[in-house]
């Protein structure tokens, strides 16, 4: 298979289902050789594998590359979507999206892809927290518009047949209608890599070097390594395994002095199950746990982290996606603040509607709720964001 010598494969899995009959991996395999090859009876035993394992992720992203190639466009998005329903965030369903961006500009492949998303955000309470990392809590118990651009694109240096590999950059902005000193620039460079071992067994691993200024100025940079592993199951069920080293580095500032006092480690191993309720509901839940080592005791935590989410395909090319986490975080020193060791437990929820506009637009209006209960008074707040992007990918 990796030389391409498909009429050898083909022969070995037509072997392997004579000593082992209704074997799924053979079965899968045998049907992608013989796609790879032009074979005629590839359909036949694809269909045949994906029926031994209705809704399983790469064998129905199998089906929409072989109806890709024969050019039945149509077929091959009702594949793609059961695997991106199937397997989300996960290298199977990212392919099945750069399929389906290929397909609708009429099958011309391109390396590389990009992702645009610009809008405004309504903050009832403006947090330094500018996305998903892990940045220190300043908080102005104001509220405030902001403007937001997320630019994310990413070139495949490698595609293979089991093996792919790529490069990626994002850029966060925010600008601030009157608190300018929380405007956060974030630019994140991405190396990426995933092998798949077997049908139901895939390993990736991710680099990343992020760099953010607040208010103009440098925040903070950080190098982390994300290696994971990607079990798919039956009945398009799969299992994400992964761990996270990160390595942060904070700048002292006139609005936080003493923010170097942060540089350290964070260590997180997470487990998530995917779970495709139907063809036009899936689901996620999991379990991450989490510890910071840094240069004060006080800022050095344990977190366990439980959440879920839900995404559903309504009518009229709408998405709903709905998520809730609980994340209880333990601080091992004295605070300074209060002279006791701090313990913050925090509720998230959050709700988003997209509307596809065309092929390559869409809109997204979303809504979310953080309540982060301290033991601390100085850190404990609530808060609230209303947000309406325009989306558009190329």
């Amino acid at each position: 298979m990796e030389a391409k010598n498909y009429l050898v494969a083909i022969a070995e899995f037509e072997s392997a289902l004579k000593d082992v009959p209704g074997d799924f991996t053979a079965t899968l395999y045998l049907g992608i050789a013989r796609s790879s090859a032009g074979d005629r009876e590839a359909e036949t035993t694809l269909k045949k594998a994906l029926a031994m394992k209705p809704g399983d992720s790469r064998a129905s992203l199998e089906l929409g590359i072989y109806y890709f190639n024969k050019g039945e466009y149509n077929l091959a998005e009702d594949y793609f979507n059961r695997t991106i329903a199937a397997a989300p965030d996960t290298d199977l369903s990212e392919a099945a999206k750069e399929y389906l961006s290929i397909a609708a500009t009429g099958g011309t492949a391109k390396p590389w892809m990009l992702n645009i998303s610009l809008g405004t955000q309504y903050d009832s309470n403006v947090v330094l927290n500018g996305s998903d990392s892990p940045l220190p809590q300043g908080i102005s118990g104001e509220s405030d518009w902001r403007a937001v651009l997320y630019l994310k694109g990413r070139y495949n240096i490698v595609t293979k047949e089991n093996l792919e590999g790529s490069i990626g950059y994002s850029l966060y902005q925010s600008l601030h209608g009157k608190l300018s000193d929380f405007n956060v620039t974030q630019h994140l460079l991405e190396l990426k890599a995933a092998y798949n071992i077997s049908p139901s067994l895939n390993l990736s691993g991710t680099y990343s070097f992020e760099y953010v200024n607040l208010g103009g100025d440098n925040y903070d940079y950080a190098h982390s390594v994300t290696p994971s592993l990607v079990i798919s199951e039956a009945k398009g069920f799969s299992t994400i395994i992964e761990y996270r080293y990160r390595d942060i580095h904070f700048k002292d500032s006139d609005r936080f002095v003493n923010n170097s006092d942060r540089t350290g480690s964070n260590n997180l191993i997470g487990i998530t199950q995917n779970i495709p309720v139907s063809h036009f509901i899936s689901a996620k839940v999991g379990y991450s746990h989490d510890e910071d080592s840094t240069r004060e005791d006080f800022w050095d935590y344990k977190g366990d982290k439980a959440f879920m989410g839900i995404r559903v395909k309504m009518p009229h090319s709408v998405f709903l996606d709905l998520y809730g986490e609980y994340y209880n975080k333990e601080y091992e020193g004295v605070n300074p603040v209060s002279n006791s060791k701090r313990k913050d437990i925090v509720h998230t929820y959050s709700g988003t509607a997209t509307k596809a506009l065309t092929d390559r637009l869409s809109i997204t209006v979303g809504q979310s709720y953080t309540r982060n209960k301290s033991n601390i008074f100085e850190y404990d707040y609530n808060r609230s964001i209303t947000s309406l992007f325009l989306n558009a990918r190329f």
